[in-house]
């Protein structure tokens, strides 16, 4: 099957990956809510340059710039593209901001709720992550946790919405009508990333969790930009593996990895078994922004349950809360940016194709 085809709403099950990914980062994160000695993420044990959490951050950024670089490219409406993203990153973040900063924040906090809300550090942590700037404490809250982060997730976001603004750019520069220029720019974007981000993103902090975000971002664009020659098929899964396999030993066998991981997902998505399964809603944006500050709770009060407890406990109730977001606020508001962008002037921020 053609990735064309692939995309087409009905003939993939990627939400179901974007579903795993969301646990796995929960599973990853335990290791560190929870630090226990002898355990460790097995995806860590298994592969060492990688662990659960941050393979599923990749596969996130991977299956972003494949779905959204393809609504921009079909659509080709800059005005849309740009209330979609708000529409779906912005409302269920804000949500989460507060509720940490102004419901949980005091309930959990060592402090007496007067000195609690008389600390400027709650209305920074609110109003600095609706910037993308993202605060990682509370006062008084997990202080005595291994970690005390009230939700280490949000790092992530920043990063995604960088990400967004180089695709547009690219899109209204023309770039990516233009397969050779396209090409061009993925292979600068994964050397710089290979040579610890000195031609590009020079301001990243060097970070391999975070350095591999953009290459997997692009692959993902890469592969729609190209999605009407790339055949999704068993051989070309057998083929990247293979790849892998060969190259295990090099120094840069990561990118084989995630390669061979990117299209069995296109591959397995794809298959009328998984297909059964498509989830009807879309919980992973949900879960994942609930799911730390779950684990913590878990840590603070379950901690001599363990890490399974954790994992699992967490998993479930990130699960609950990511479904009531989806009910009530993301679909809500995904509605209200495709209004918005329909009320956007005929054409505006749109190019010719």
């Amino acid at each position: 099957m053609l990735l064309s085809n692939v995309l087409r709403k009905e003939n993939n099950n990627l939400d179901i990956f974007r579903l795993i990914a969301a646990a796995m980062v929960i599973y990853g994160h335990a290791y560190a809510v929870l630090p226990t000695e002898g355990k460790l993420d097995f995806l860590k044990r298994l592969l060492v340059f990688d662990y659960s959490g941050s393979l599923a951050i990749k596969t996130f950024f991977f299956l972003s710039g494949l779905v959204v670089t393809n609504s921009l490219v079909e659509k080709k409406d800059a005005c849309q593209f740009l209330m979609s993203r708000f529409f779906r990153i912005w409302p269920a973040l804000a949500v989460v901001l507060a509720a940490m900063a102004f419901v949980f924040g005091p309930l959990l906090s060592a402090h007496p709720p007067h000195e609690y809300f008389s600390n400027p550090a709650i209305y920074e942590y609110f109003l600095h992550g609706l910037i993308m700037d993202m605060q990682y404490d509370l006062p008084g809250v997990f202080q005595d946790n291994a970690l005390s982060s009230v939700n280490g997730s949000l790092w992530s976001i920043p990063y995604e919405i960088y990400a967004y603004v180089a695709l547009l750019a690219a899109f209204l520069l023309g770039s990516t009508r233009s397969r050779p220029l396209s090409i061009g720019l993925f292979l600068v974007i994964l050397v710089d990333s290979a040579t610890g981000n000195t031609l590009l993103f020079t301001w990243l902090p060097q970070n391999t969790e975070i350095t591999m975000l953009a290459p997997c971002f692009a692959a993902g664009s890469l592969f729609t930009l190209f999605k009407d020659r790339i055949q999704v098929h068993f051989q070309g899964t057998i083929g990247a593996w293979a790849l892998y396999f060969l190259f295990m030993k090099s120094s840069y066998n990561f990118y084989f990895f995630y390669l061979a991981v990117f299209y069995s997902i296109l591959f397995f998505s794809s298959r009328k078994a998984l297909l059964k399964f498509k989830p009807a809603i879309d919980i992973s944006y949900g879960m994942y922004l609930w799911g730390w500050p779950v684990q913590q709770v878990m840590a603070q009060y379950f901690p001599e349950q363990g890490i399974s407890f954790n994992q699992l406990a967490s998993a479930a109730i990130a699960a609950l809360l990511g479904y009531v977001s989806w009910h009530f606020i993301e679909r809500h508001f995904i509605r209200m940016g495709s209004n918005f962008s329909r009320w956007a002037p005929s054409g505006a921020g749109s190019l010719p194709s």
